[in-house]
């Protein structure tokens, strides 16, 4: 089984007044790079799902997804990913938010075999997550189907979950806090700095 990996970093950052998630600094490294060199480790291949100028992801020389639906969300991203990694030929997608550096050495063997999502303590990450390449089909038609009231709910990750069976995987074996947190705020971004400091000191 051949696994890719795609960095999701098409998110508006609104609670970050706008800020480019990808570059948000975390101690001198920006979060891009946590993510990715995480994921590269576990991965065959990576690619970042990104909208906007895609030569500012040159330095990570890699494939830069733009969405071709809008105003869809996070499953767009997914939808070029699945795309992509069907055309490269390999069975397994794992996804991971690009506000997402702290992601385990082991994320991708834990959740393998796809579908699964990562959860923590009983909260569940939906976008951390091990799709298989043959859901592509059932994405497109749940996002063609999003309009009306069904919009919302054909939009959500974790609908496209259930509809496939996607089993949570547990991570909640791992110390030092939630290995998925998100970097939504300010707040989000000191408390970030604050522990990748320590566990920088504390490897």
């Amino acid at each position: 089984m051949s696994t890719a990996g795609l960095v999701l970093a098409g998110g508006q950052g609104s609670r970050m007044q706008g800020r480019d998630k990808a570059f948000l600094d975390i101690n001198g490294i920006n979060s891009l790079t946590h993510v990715f060199s995480r994921l590269h480790r576990q991965c065959a291949a990576i690619a970042i799902s990104a909208n906007g100028d895609s030569s500012r992801f040159r330095e990570w020389s890699c494939p830069v997804l733009a969405d071709r639906l809008h105003d869809i969300g996070p499953l767009a991203g997914l939808l070029s990913g699945l795309e992509w990694a069907e055309t490269s030929g390999y069975d397994t997608l794992v996804t991971v938010p690009v506000d997402t550096p702290f992601i385990p050495s082991d994320l991708v063997i834990s959740l393998l075999p796809a579908p699964s999502f990562a959860s923590w303590n009983g909260e569940e990450h939906p976008l951390v997550a091990a799709w298989p390449v043959s859901c592509r089909s059932i994405l497109a038609r749940q996002l063609a189907d999003a309009v009306g009231e069904a919009k919302k709910r054909n939009t959500r990750v974790r609908t496209l979950a259930r509809s496939i069976a996607a089993r949570a995987v547990d991570f909640g074996r791992l110390s030092g806090g939630d290995p998925f947190m998100n970097i939504n705020t300010p707040e989000d971004l000191i408390a970030a700095q604050n522990r990748n400091e320590t566990e920088s000191r504390n490897p």
